[in-house]
């Protein structure tokens, strides 16, 4: 079964589309065992479909490329062997073939289209674990071609219900998301993965066509950018090169501090990461930014009763 599913395969993406019939006589099996094997490939996460009406028949979805999605080097590797040893089956052989000219055709360092091999770090156990969770869903969802349902939460306060096909996911400034096309809005949106609280599967799939990647994480108007420069100890100096790089972050003229600047917004997101150095920073100039600083600071004590 699995030489048939393979040259099943690989027909439906040479040809773009067959019908039930073409593809029973070239394999010489019954119309139903070939829908018997689409139901195969289905589970197995090939996004195949029927298209019906005049000039219908099946196809695969048009972005699904077998060397990249399904199979790895590795696995094609093992798929030829295991064809190669089923010497008197002709069809086998037939698969094969075909297999080995895929593996000729794709480089040795060409990576897989899609990549499970993701860790998500940050310093709750227990929110990391729920956003794992979700990102897998999306990512299982993604190569499995199917309608995902979430419930999601909007920056203005507002919870929707919405039906998304998932394109690919996105990692900017800290946060995931994922690009999808939402039923509701009739239009490609980005999810941030934080923002979902429910995922589930609607038991459908959709056919994907070619999508840009035409988001953007201008969510508001971003404050002005401004030059500037921090004393940082030795003990702050790792985290300074991690926010501005190595090359902004030097030896200050006292031998033992650092110098770290950078251009950066004037704007609560960057007051917040100084802060977060606690005394291994502090604001050289420019002046505005020191009291923009020492202001949030003053406004979260008297929120948490401190003054």
């Amino acid at each position: 079964m699995l030489a048939k599913l393979l040259e099943m395969t690989i027909d439906l993406i040479s040809h773009e589309q067959m019908t039930a019939a073409q593809l029973a006589a070239k394999m010489e099996v019954s119309v139903r065992t070939v829908y018997r094997y689409m139901d195969a490939l289905s589970e197995a996460g090939i996004p195949v479909f029927t298209q019906k009406g005049r000039g219908g028949g099946i196809k695969v979805g048009s972005e699904f490329r077998l060397p990249a999605m399904f199979l790895t080097r590795d696995e094609l590797d093992m798929a030829i062997a295991a064809l190669s040893s089923q010497k008197e089956v002709a069809t086998a052989l037939s698969a094969r073939d075909k297999l080995l000219t895929l593996k000729t055709r794709r480089p040795s360092s060409a990576a897989a289209f899609y990549n499970d091999n993701y860790v998500v770090e940050n310093s709750d156990a227990e929110s990391n674990a729920v956003l794992s969770d979700k990102m897998s869903s999306v990512i299982d969802a993604k190569r499995r071609r199917q309608i995902l349902r979430i419930c999601y939460h909007d920056y203005n306060g507002n919870t929707t219900t919405r039906d998304i096909d998932p394109y690919f996911l996105v990692y900017h400034d800290g946060n995931w998301y994922v690009n999808a096309f939402c039923h509701l809005r009739k239009d490609m949106r980005l999810f941030k993965i934080a923002r979902i609280t429910h995922i589930s599967y609607t038991g459908g799939v959709f056919l994907p066509v070619s999508k840009e990647r035409t988001y953007t994480f201008n969510m508001k108007p971003r404050a002005q950018k401004i030059d500037m420069v921090l004393r940082v100890t030795p003990e702050g100096r790792y985290e300074a090169e991690d926010w501005l790089g190595v090359e902004n972050v030097r030896l200050s003229d006292d031998g033992v501090n650092y110098l770290a600047a950078g251009v950066v917004y004037d704007d609560e997101g960057t007051y917040a990461k100084i802060i977060k150095f606690g005394k291994n920073a502090a604001v050289i100039s420019p002046a505005s930014l020191k009291e923009a600083v020492i202001k949030m600071c003053r406004g979260s004590l008297a929120v948490n009763g401190g003054e």
